[in-house]
């Protein structure tokens, strides 16, 4: 009958043997490793385990469970493969009843969550990882699929209802800017302000409208050197007219809307909340609020200005932190 036997060796190791008792000697039968740690003398055991079963001749009628430990640092990566991922997105596709799109939309769409990359690396990757084969003359059919982005857009609403049963009190908005790699502009790809620190390069400016949420509900893309504040009022009235049974608040910071878009969205009748600079309010404004807020933590108040309604609060937390950033204080 086979044992297990743990030995010391002189080095500090522990050998690992597999040995067998004839009378009153043993004799060993294999020499399975050495260690120097516990998990490793663990493993060892388990192979003598392992190599015990392979030489007994009869099955053990209550085998105990095997060991199935990876030491993670010794593994070795073989592959990579990502279609959980891809299942995962493809049902969130069909959810949104979106799975008539053409495969290469929807391909692009999901390798640009899984691996953003440029289309080009797009393609290879999904060669790659699932087997998916496109030609590389891609561009000459890239144009062709904005005409879905209408159909996409009136979708994503009637998720927004069905599945997340979005009231549409509000809506958020914002700016973002893409560059390209490139320094050659045209009239859409244009150098502007850039969110990217990306001044010299041409980019486009895009403007997104979410649910309070964040679940998408319709994007459009502008010259790169329009200034942010004018794109939200076109997305707005864009969306309105094409859900009329919805007029929502717009959400939007402080730096997109001046004075002047400020009075557009009040002509519009639109109702908005944006975030507003105590430094821009007029002296008495400003006396009426800290006499009101009196700096205690917490305490906010209304108030009336020429844009509408002011609410403020009073944080501790974040009077402490201007107070440390302020060169003077």
């Amino acid at each position: 009958m086979y044992s297990i036997r743990k030995v010391k060796t002189k080095s500090g190791s522990t050998a690992i043997q597999v040995v067998q008792y004839v009378g009153h000697r043993s004799k060993i039968s294999k020499h399975i490793g050495s260690a120097k740690d516990d998990l490793e003398v663990r493993l060892l055991q388990e192979k003598a385990k392992e190599w015990i079963d392979r030489q007994a001749a009869q099955t053990n009628l209550f085998p105990e469970p095997k060991s199935r430990t990876l030491i993670v640092d010794r593994a070795e990566c073989v592959g990579v493969t990502h279609d959980f991922a891809y299942r995962f997105f493809w049902c969130c596709i069909q959810e949104c009843d979106l799975s008539h799109l053409p495969p290469l939309l929807a391909d692009l769409a999901i390798m640009r969550l899984i691996e953003p990359a440029s289309k080009l690396r797009s393609i290879e990757l999904m060669s790659r990882y699932f087997g998916i084969n496109y030609s590389q003359r891609i561009y000459r059919n890239i144009p062709k699929l904005l005409s879905h982005k209408p159909d996409i857009e009136n979708r994503a609403f009637h998720v927004a209802i069905e599945k997340f049963n979005e009231p549409f009190y509000f809506v958020l908005y914002d700016v973002t800017t893409l560059y390209f790699e490139s320094f050659k502009a045209d009239e859409l790809k244009i150098q502007g302000f850039s969110k990217d620190n990306k001044s010299q390069q041409p980019q486009i400016v895009i403007g997104l409208l979410v649910t309070q949420s964040g679940f998408p509900l319709l994007y459009e893309v502008f010259a790169g050197n329009t200034f942010e504040g004018k794109t939200m009022l076109p997305v707005l009235e864009g969306f309105i007219s094409k859900h009329p049974q919805t007029k929502p608040i717009v959400v939007a910071d402080a730096a997109m809307l001046d004075e002047k878009r400020l009075t557009e969205l009040r002509q519009k009748k639109i109702s908005y909340i944006v975030g507003a600079r105590l430094a821009n309010a007029g002296l008495s404004l400003v006396k009426q609020i800290q006499g009101t807020l009196n700096s205690v933590h917490g305490a906010n108040a209304r108030f009336r200005s020429k844009h509408g309604g002011l609410v403020c609060d009073f944080s501790q937390k974040r009077y402490k932190r201007e107070l440390n950033d302020d060169p003077k204080g």
